[in-house]
Protein backbone atom coordinates (compact mmCIF):
# COMPACT_ATOMS: atom_id res chain seq x y z
CA UNK A 1 0.00 0.00 0.00
CA UNK A 2 1.29 3.44 -0.89
CA UNK A 3 0.00 6.84 0.23
CA UNK A 4 -0.06 10.11 -1.68
CA UNK A 5 -1.88 12.91 0.20
CA UNK A 6 -5.25 11.33 1.15
CA UNK A 7 -5.09 8.45 -1.36
CA UNK A 8 -4.02 4.83 -0.92
CA UNK A 9 -3.09 2.29 -3.57
CA UNK A 10 -3.75 -1.45 -3.52
CA UNK A 11 -2.21 -3.01 -6.63
CA UNK A 12 -3.75 -1.15 -9.61
CA UNK A 13 -6.55 0.47 -7.58
CA UNK A 14 -6.27 3.86 -5.88
CA UNK A 15 -8.79 5.56 -3.62
CA UNK A 16 -9.56 7.07 -0.25
CA UNK A 17 -10.30 5.03 2.88
CA UNK A 18 -12.97 5.44 5.55
CA UNK A 19 -14.05 3.42 8.58
CA UNK A 20 -16.95 0.99 8.12
CA UNK A 21 -19.42 -0.96 10.26
CA UNK A 22 -21.98 -3.76 9.92
CA UNK A 23 -24.49 -2.64 7.23
CA UNK A 24 -27.31 -4.69 8.76
CA UNK A 25 -26.90 -3.98 12.50
CA UNK A 26 -25.61 -0.41 12.29
CA UNK A 27 -22.71 1.60 13.64
CA UNK A 28 -23.40 0.74 17.29
CA UNK A 29 -23.17 -3.03 16.82
CA UNK A 30 -20.38 -4.89 18.60
CA UNK A 31 -17.81 -6.67 16.46
CA UNK A 32 -14.64 -8.69 16.91
CA UNK A 33 -11.43 -8.30 14.95
CA UNK A 34 -10.79 -11.51 12.99
CA UNK A 35 -7.57 -10.33 11.40
CA UNK A 36 -5.53 -7.15 10.99
CA UNK A 37 -3.35 -7.22 7.91
CA UNK A 38 -0.01 -5.48 7.64
CA UNK A 39 -1.57 -2.79 5.42
CA UNK A 40 -3.84 -1.59 8.20
CA UNK A 41 -7.05 -3.17 6.94
CA UNK A 42 -9.03 -5.02 9.61
CA UNK A 43 -11.51 -7.81 9.01
CA UNK A 44 -14.29 -7.71 11.59
CA UNK A 45 -17.17 -10.06 12.43
CA UNK A 46 -20.39 -8.51 13.69
CA UNK A 47 -21.50 -10.03 17.01
CA UNK A 48 -25.14 -9.43 16.11
CA UNK A 49 -25.48 -11.12 12.72
CA UNK A 50 -22.12 -12.67 11.87
CA UNK A 51 -21.33 -10.68 8.73
CA UNK A 52 -17.61 -10.32 7.98
CA UNK A 53 -16.60 -6.84 6.81
CA UNK A 54 -13.46 -4.87 6.03
CA UNK A 55 -12.62 -1.61 7.78
CA UNK A 56 -11.36 0.82 6.76
CA UNK A 57 -12.53 0.40 3.17
CA UNK A 58 -12.71 2.58 0.07
CA UNK A 59 -15.20 5.44 0.01
CA UNK A 60 -18.20 4.99 -2.29
CA UNK A 61 -16.70 7.18 -5.00
CA UNK A 62 -13.40 5.28 -4.85
CA UNK A 63 -15.19 1.91 -4.99
CA UNK A 64 -17.09 2.91 -8.13
CA UNK A 65 -13.85 3.93 -9.85
CA UNK A 66 -12.52 0.36 -9.54
CA UNK A 67 -15.07 -0.88 -12.08
CA UNK A 68 -14.02 1.62 -14.72
CA UNK A 69 -10.48 0.19 -14.92
CA UNK A 70 -9.43 -2.54 -17.32
CA UNK A 71 -7.40 -4.10 -14.50
CA UNK A 72 -10.68 -5.16 -12.87
CA UNK A 73 -12.04 -7.17 -15.82
CA UNK A 74 -10.47 -9.11 -18.68
CA UNK A 75 -12.04 -7.57 -21.78
CA UNK A 76 -10.03 -9.48 -24.38
CA UNK A 77 -12.75 -12.17 -24.96
CA UNK A 78 -15.07 -9.43 -26.27
CA UNK A 79 -12.79 -8.34 -29.13
CA UNK A 80 -14.23 -10.97 -31.51
CA UNK A 81 -17.19 -12.08 -29.43
CA UNK A 82 -20.17 -14.09 -30.68
CA UNK A 83 -22.87 -15.94 -28.79
CA UNK A 84 -22.37 -19.17 -30.76
CA UNK A 85 -18.61 -19.20 -30.16
CA UNK A 86 -19.19 -18.52 -26.45
CA UNK A 87 -21.69 -21.37 -26.15
CA UNK A 88 -19.51 -23.82 -28.08
CA UNK A 89 -16.41 -22.85 -26.10
CA UNK A 90 -18.33 -23.62 -22.91
CA UNK A 91 -15.97 -21.91 -20.50
CA UNK A 92 -16.81 -21.06 -16.89
CA UNK A 93 -18.66 -17.88 -17.87
CA UNK A 94 -21.04 -19.82 -20.12
CA UNK A 95 -21.51 -22.74 -17.72
CA UNK A 96 -22.24 -20.41 -14.82
CA UNK A 97 -24.69 -18.32 -16.87
CA UNK A 98 -26.51 -21.46 -17.97
CA UNK A 99 -26.60 -22.78 -14.39
CA UNK A 100 -28.03 -19.46 -13.19
CA UNK A 101 -30.80 -19.69 -15.79
CA UNK A 102 -31.49 -23.28 -14.70
CA UNK A 103 -31.81 -22.07 -11.10
CA UNK A 104 -34.33 -19.40 -12.12
CA UNK A 105 -36.28 -22.02 -14.11
CA UNK A 106 -36.79 -24.04 -10.94
CA UNK A 107 -38.89 -21.19 -9.55
CA UNK A 108 -40.17 -19.08 -12.46
CA UNK A 109 -41.68 -20.00 -15.85
CA UNK A 110 -40.28 -18.86 -19.20
CA UNK A 111 -41.62 -15.47 -20.13
CA UNK A 112 -41.06 -14.10 -16.62
CA UNK A 113 -39.59 -10.61 -16.47
CA UNK A 114 -36.09 -10.51 -14.94
CA UNK A 115 -33.74 -7.71 -13.91
CA UNK A 116 -30.03 -8.49 -13.53
CA UNK A 117 -28.61 -5.90 -11.11
CA UNK A 118 -24.86 -5.45 -11.42
CA UNK A 119 -24.92 -7.44 -14.64
CA UNK A 120 -21.34 -6.51 -15.76
CA UNK A 121 -21.13 -7.23 -19.51
CA UNK A 122 -24.59 -8.81 -19.65
CA UNK A 123 -23.74 -12.48 -20.18
CA UNK A 124 -26.61 -13.69 -17.99
CA UNK A 125 -28.98 -11.21 -19.64
CA UNK A 126 -28.16 -12.72 -23.02
CA UNK A 127 -28.48 -16.35 -21.89
CA UNK A 128 -31.75 -15.70 -20.04
CA UNK A 129 -33.26 -14.08 -23.14
CA UNK A 130 -31.98 -16.94 -25.31
CA UNK A 131 -33.85 -19.36 -23.03
CA UNK A 132 -37.17 -17.60 -23.13
CA UNK A 133 -37.11 -15.05 -20.32
CA UNK A 134 -37.59 -11.30 -20.72
CA UNK A 135 -34.43 -9.98 -19.11
CA UNK A 136 -32.71 -6.63 -18.90
CA UNK A 137 -29.70 -5.48 -16.91
CA UNK A 138 -28.41 -2.66 -14.76
CA UNK A 139 -24.69 -1.92 -14.48
CA UNK A 140 -23.13 1.18 -12.86
CA UNK A 141 -19.84 0.72 -14.71
CA UNK A 142 -19.92 2.65 -17.97
CA UNK A 143 -17.07 0.52 -19.30
CA UNK A 144 -18.88 -2.79 -18.73
CA UNK A 145 -22.37 -1.63 -19.70
CA UNK A 146 -21.04 -0.23 -22.99
CA UNK A 147 -19.71 -3.68 -23.88
CA UNK A 148 -23.10 -5.17 -23.00
CA UNK A 149 -24.97 -2.83 -25.35
CA UNK A 150 -22.45 -2.51 -28.19
CA UNK A 151 -20.91 -6.00 -28.31
CA UNK A 152 -23.49 -8.38 -26.84
CA UNK A 153 -26.40 -6.21 -28.04
CA UNK A 154 -28.43 -6.80 -24.87
CA UNK A 155 -30.68 -4.31 -23.02
CA UNK A 156 -28.49 -2.93 -20.23
CA UNK A 157 -28.80 0.49 -18.59
CA UNK A 158 -25.84 2.34 -17.09
CA UNK A 159 -27.21 3.11 -13.63
CA UNK A 160 -27.25 2.21 -9.99
CA UNK A 161 -30.53 0.65 -8.95
CA UNK A 162 -31.33 3.56 -6.61
CA UNK A 163 -31.42 5.83 -9.69
CA UNK A 164 -33.30 3.39 -11.95
CA UNK A 165 -36.77 4.60 -12.89
CA UNK A 166 -39.35 2.24 -14.39
CA UNK A 167 -43.07 1.57 -14.27
CA UNK A 168 -42.41 -2.16 -14.49
CA UNK A 169 -42.23 -4.74 -11.73
CA UNK A 170 -40.14 -7.86 -12.08
CA UNK A 171 -40.83 -11.52 -11.36
CA UNK A 172 -37.18 -12.08 -10.54
CA UNK A 173 -34.16 -9.94 -9.69
CA UNK A 174 -30.64 -11.31 -10.02
CA UNK A 175 -27.87 -10.09 -7.66
CA UNK A 176 -24.99 -12.37 -8.58
CA UNK A 177 -21.62 -11.57 -6.99
CA UNK A 178 -22.87 -8.06 -6.24
CA UNK A 179 -23.62 -7.47 -2.53
CA UNK A 180 -19.99 -7.96 -1.50
CA UNK A 181 -18.95 -5.05 -3.77
CA UNK A 182 -21.49 -2.53 -2.53
CA UNK A 183 -20.99 0.51 -0.38
CA UNK A 184 -24.48 0.01 1.11
CA UNK A 185 -26.05 -3.41 0.37
CA UNK A 186 -29.09 -2.65 2.56
CA UNK A 187 -29.95 0.36 0.41
CA UNK A 188 -29.71 -1.77 -2.74
CA UNK A 189 -31.80 -4.63 -1.31
CA UNK A 190 -34.54 -2.16 -0.35
CA UNK A 191 -34.54 -0.89 -3.93
CA UNK A 192 -34.79 -4.46 -5.23
CA UNK A 193 -37.70 -5.24 -2.91
CA UNK A 194 -39.54 -2.20 -4.28
CA UNK A 195 -39.15 -3.48 -7.86
CA UNK A 196 -40.27 -7.09 -7.51
CA UNK A 197 -43.86 -8.23 -7.85
CA UNK A 198 -45.70 -9.41 -4.70
CA UNK A 199 -44.86 -13.03 -5.60
CA UNK A 200 -41.44 -12.14 -7.04
CA UNK A 201 -38.09 -13.65 -6.08
CA UNK A 202 -34.49 -12.53 -5.68
CA UNK A 203 -31.65 -14.84 -6.74
CA UNK A 204 -28.23 -13.98 -5.37
CA UNK A 205 -24.73 -15.29 -4.76
CA UNK A 206 -22.20 -13.88 -2.27
CA UNK A 207 -18.85 -14.92 -0.74
CA UNK A 208 -19.42 -17.52 1.98
CA UNK A 209 -17.38 -16.98 5.14
CA UNK A 210 -18.36 -20.48 6.34
CA UNK A 211 -17.11 -22.16 3.16
CA UNK A 212 -14.52 -24.86 3.77
CA UNK A 213 -11.68 -23.24 1.84
CA UNK A 214 -12.52 -19.75 3.14
CA UNK A 215 -12.37 -20.95 6.73
CA UNK A 216 -9.09 -22.79 6.15
CA UNK A 217 -7.42 -19.77 4.53
CA UNK A 218 -8.71 -17.52 7.33
CA UNK A 219 -7.29 -19.83 9.99
CA UNK A 220 -3.91 -20.01 8.23
CA UNK A 221 -3.84 -16.20 8.00
CA UNK A 222 -4.56 -15.80 11.71
CA UNK A 223 -1.75 -18.20 12.59
CA UNK A 224 0.71 -16.46 10.32
CA UNK A 225 1.00 -19.47 8.00
CA UNK A 226 -0.39 -17.77 4.87
CA UNK A 227 1.27 -14.86 3.09
CA UNK A 228 -0.10 -12.37 2.27
CA UNK A 229 -2.72 -12.73 4.94
CA UNK A 230 -6.43 -12.61 4.12
CA UNK A 231 -5.90 -12.02 0.41
CA UNK A 232 -8.71 -14.55 -0.21
CA UNK A 233 -11.21 -11.93 1.06
CA UNK A 234 -10.71 -9.94 -2.17
CA UNK A 235 -10.12 -6.45 -0.79
CA UNK A 236 -10.50 -3.69 -2.00
CA UNK A 237 -13.34 -4.70 -4.37
CA UNK A 238 -14.84 -7.13 -1.83
CA UNK A 239 -15.84 -5.47 1.44
CA UNK A 240 -18.23 -8.13 2.87
CA UNK A 241 -18.51 -11.90 3.23
CA UNK A 242 -21.66 -13.63 4.48
CA UNK A 243 -22.98 -16.82 6.01
CA UNK A 244 -26.58 -18.03 6.10
CA UNK A 245 -27.40 -16.18 9.32
CA UNK A 246 -25.94 -12.81 8.32
CA UNK A 247 -27.51 -12.95 4.88
CA UNK A 248 -30.91 -13.98 6.28
CA UNK A 249 -30.88 -11.12 8.79
CA UNK A 250 -29.94 -8.56 6.17
CA UNK A 251 -32.69 -9.77 3.85
CA UNK A 252 -35.27 -9.59 6.65
CA UNK A 253 -34.29 -6.00 7.38
CA UNK A 254 -35.07 -5.21 3.73
CA UNK A 255 -38.49 -6.90 3.62
CA UNK A 256 -37.19 -10.13 2.11
CA UNK A 257 -37.17 -13.69 3.40
CA UNK A 258 -34.58 -16.35 2.55
CA UNK A 259 -36.30 -19.53 1.38
CA UNK A 260 -33.46 -21.62 -0.09
CA UNK A 261 -29.67 -21.89 0.18
CA UNK A 262 -27.16 -23.91 -1.84
CA UNK A 263 -23.62 -23.56 -3.16
CA UNK A 264 -21.84 -24.63 -6.33
CA UNK A 265 -18.49 -26.39 -6.38
CA UNK A 266 -15.78 -25.14 -8.72
CA UNK A 267 -16.12 -28.56 -10.37
CA UNK A 268 -19.65 -27.67 -11.44
CA UNK A 269 -18.68 -24.18 -12.62
CA UNK A 270 -15.81 -25.61 -14.70
CA UNK A 271 -17.92 -28.44 -16.15
CA UNK A 272 -15.69 -31.13 -14.64
CA UNK A 273 -18.31 -33.77 -13.99
CA UNK A 274 -17.93 -37.51 -13.51
CA UNK A 275 -19.43 -39.98 -11.03
CA UNK A 276 -17.01 -39.24 -8.12
CA UNK A 277 -16.92 -35.51 -8.91
CA UNK A 278 -20.72 -35.41 -9.03
CA UNK A 279 -20.79 -36.69 -5.44
CA UNK A 280 -18.65 -33.70 -4.41
CA UNK A 281 -20.86 -31.36 -6.43
CA UNK A 282 -24.01 -32.70 -4.75
CA UNK A 283 -22.51 -32.51 -1.26
CA UNK A 284 -21.30 -28.94 -1.81
CA UNK A 285 -24.73 -27.92 -3.09
CA UNK A 286 -26.70 -29.58 -0.30
CA UNK A 287 -24.51 -28.59 2.66
CA UNK A 288 -23.27 -25.20 1.31
CA UNK A 289 -19.60 -26.17 1.51
CA UNK A 290 -18.21 -23.87 -1.16
CA UNK A 291 -16.75 -20.40 -0.76
CA UNK A 292 -19.76 -18.79 -2.44
CA UNK A 293 -23.31 -19.27 -1.21
CA UNK A 294 -26.51 -18.95 -3.27
CA UNK A 295 -29.79 -17.75 -1.83
CA UNK A 296 -33.31 -17.52 -3.22
CA UNK A 297 -35.46 -15.02 -1.32
CA UNK A 298 -39.05 -13.79 -1.58
CA UNK A 299 -40.73 -10.54 -0.63
CA UNK A 300 -42.45 -10.64 2.75
CA UNK A 301 -46.18 -10.04 2.43
CA UNK A 302 -46.16 -7.27 5.04
CA UNK A 303 -43.34 -5.35 3.29
CA UNK A 304 -44.03 -1.68 2.56
CA UNK A 305 -42.04 0.21 -0.03
CA UNK A 306 -38.93 1.88 1.39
Amino acid sequence: MTRESNSVTFGPFTGELEDAFCPACGAGALSSNEYLCDKGIGYFRCAGCGILYASPRFTEESMLRIYETQEFADLEPYLNWSYDAWRIRGDRTYITSAQKVALVKRYLPRGSRLLDVGCATGLFVMEANEQGFVCEGLEPSRMLSTIARNVLKVPVSTAQIEDFRTELTFNGIILWDVLEHLYDPVRVLHSCANLIAPDGLIFLQVPHSDGMSFRLKSMLSRRGLKKPGYKHFGFPWHVYAFNRESLSRMLLRCGLEAMHFESWSHLLKDGKQSFPKNLIIRAARMFCLSDYIICVARKRQEYENF
